[in-house]
């Protein structure tokens, strides 16, 4: 039997976990091939790629943003190749397999819950020619219509081989790993209370696959434990591992899913020295709102995460992703304007405002109708409505996601928005509510927008909103715009300032070695010529390094020069080097 498993990701830098599991429990009694495609290509090029592989069996990794384009591709392959067999797995068909079965007809096996041991013993039967009824885990189809068999049991994960055997296709990816499954909270958005107590992997095992993917060369090890420090210990000594396994010259970098509150002292003090940008945390704040967080059944100490937050953040080498949820039970507009002001001014490297979906199964989605909820009923299963928030408030909330993703979250206006936001608001949301509310009204959400643009945008923001020093403003922007890009002619909405004899100023400042070793002395091995490939220095019109210190207080025109490193670049925000200069 020709055996295929495929995944349709997100995005073409992720990889699918699931199918490298099977395949690794499987393949003593097995060959399977693996093949990956991104919902972003057209079912039918998908359908003919698998059907041009010639498998008997295909089986399909199903989540709430695949399941759509999964069920096309399999109506096309049955069209085509009526007699191969169509296996489903995955969260997303786990809760209610028999209506989905009885729905598709294309489909003749789903697994439902965890896939390793059903999958093989699914493939044992068929080519034993067995017929499947003692197949925990299984939904198939009778004579007597469609059969769900007893639930698996859990496996023991110590007899669970490595998904990593082989790290073929993975270079330059972003690669999940687990340490544990099963979750210690009971969060009623989430489909891990519907799980059992925590689990764990051998942590030697754990040690071993981590060192693996160290030494490939993949661009991100993405964690998908739910909650990475449930066990302190155990989190210390894999943090441990990887700071003393850490490549010397490599970019990669660990992402973990963590409870802040959690984080012990001694885990504190330790990440304090963790070198910078090689782990980020993720941490799920959702509300702050006490009734909110009763209801949901989701115990957090904000004012401890807040402490712990603010100590991770005074180290400034981890970056931090804090979540907020939009739509939850007891949170309307005004309590949520709380929760972000709460939760934005611990100043996060990421402020990620999702909004509330009902997934199956969930205890959220138990409980829709005394909630008043409105939801999607195809996936996501996105809330339209509740008891406590229109679907106008929801519109505008996403209005602020977009605006707060794209000028926010980018970090390539930092300083421009903390001057508008400290002279002109006293509070964070009304910020990115007005700005929300320019952005639609200017009809710029309708399309996409390069970088440069966006900057030009912002001065407009400001113009229309502010006003007061628009020349202090655009000296910011400015600022912040040669951040991130070397741009010698600057654009014309940015102003320069021509200093006198400039360019031979410029050639005599790269040709002194002993001031280029003071000011920049990683460049100093490099000729003159490169160096003024590598740098740019600009003259400003306000000493803007007093001006991003203290963005409310007030400063008088004095020309201050600023060199701009591009050679040396911090490892959280991708920001150049600066200091001041005399040309």
């Amino acid at each position: 039997m020709e055996i295929l498993l495929t995944a349709l990701n997100a995005k073409f830098i992720h990889s699918s976990l699931a199918l490298r599991y099977l395949k690794s429990y499987c393949q003593e009694e097995f060959e399977i091939n693996l093949a990956e495609y991104t919902i972003n290509q057209a079912s039918d090029y998908i359908a003919a790629e698998i059907y041009k592989q010639a498998p008997d069996l295909v089986g399909f990794s199903c989540y709430i943003w695949n399941i759509d384009k999964v069920l096309e591709v399999v109506k096309i392959l049955k069209q085509v190749k009526p007699e191969l067999l169509i296996v489903l797995g995955g969260p997303e068909v786990s809760y209610d397999p028999v209506l989905l079965m009885e729905q598709h007809q294309e489909i003749d096996y789903l697994v439902y819950g965890e896939g390793e041991e059903t999958f093989q013993q699914l493939l044992t039967d068929l080519t034993s020619g067995k017929n499947c009824e003692e197949v925990f885990g299984l939904v198939y189809r009778s004579q007597q219509g469609v059969i769900k068999n007893e639930p698996r049991s859990l496996l023991k994960l110590d007899q669970v081989p490595s998904p990593y055997l082989s790290l073929e296709g993975l270079e330059h990816k972003i690669v999940y790993f687990e340490t544990n499954r099963g979750c210690p909270f009971n969060c009623q958005y989430c489909l891990s209370s519907t799980l059992s107590a925590v689990r764990y992997f051998p942590l030697e095992l754990v040690k071993e696959e981590l060192l693996k993917l160290i030494e490939a060369d993949v661009k991100q090890v993405k964690f998908v434990d739910r909650t990475f420090n449930c066990d302190q210990k155990r989190a210390l000594e894999i943090f441990e591992f990887l700071v003393e396994n850490k490549p010397s010259d490599s970019d990669l970098n660990f992402h973990f899913e963590i409870t802040a509150d959690l984080l012990s002292g001694e885990i504190l003090d330790f990440l304090k020295d963790v070198p910078s940008g090689y782990f980020q945390f993720e941490i799920g704040i959702q509300s702050t709102n006490p009734k909110t967080l009763e209801l949901i059944d989701r115990k957090v100490d904000f004012n401890r995460l807040a402490e712990v937050v603010k100590k991770l953040q005074a180290a400034g080498n981890i970056h931090l992703h804090l979540d907020l949820i939009a739509g939850l039970p007891a949170e309307d507009y005004r309590t949520f304007i709380n929760s972000f002001n709460d939760v934005y001014q611990l100043q996060p490297g990421r402020l990620q405002l999702g909004f509330l979906k009902l997934l199956k199964g969930s205890g959220l989605r138990e409980m829709a109708e005394e909630y008043g909820y409105l939801y999607l009923k195809t996936p996501p299963y996105q809330v339209l409505k509740n008891n406590w928030l229109s679907y106008q408030e929801l519109l505008q909330l996403q209005m602020v996601e977009e605006v707060l993703e794209t000028f926010f979250n980018t970090h390539h206006f930092d300083h421009s928005l903390k001057f508008i936001e400290q002279n002109f608001y006293q509070a964070p949301f009304s910020l990115w509510a007005d700005l929300a509310d320019f952005w639609e009204g200017k009809g710029y959400y309708r399309y996409s927008h390069n970088l440069e643009s966006l900057y030009q945008i912002l001065q407009e923001f400001y113009q229309d909103y502010c006003s007061e020093r628009s020349d202090l403003f655009n000296e910011i922007l400015k600022f912040d715009y040669l951040l991130r890009r070397r741009r010698v002619n600057l654009p014309e909405f940015l102003d320069k300032y021509e200093v006198e004899d400039y360019d031979q100023k410029f050639r005599n400042f790269t040709a002194d070695q002993k001031r280029v070793k003071e000011v920049i002395p990683n460049l100093a091995e490099y000729s003159a010529r490169k160096i003024r490939r590598k740098i740019q220095i600009e003259t400003f019109k306000y000493d803007i390094l007093e001006v991003i210190k203290e963005p409310s207080k007030d400063v008088d025109d004095s020309l201050t020069t600023i060199l701009f490193n591009y050679q040396q670049r911090d490892r959280l925000f991708n920001k150049v080097e600066f200091n001041r200069v005399q040309l």
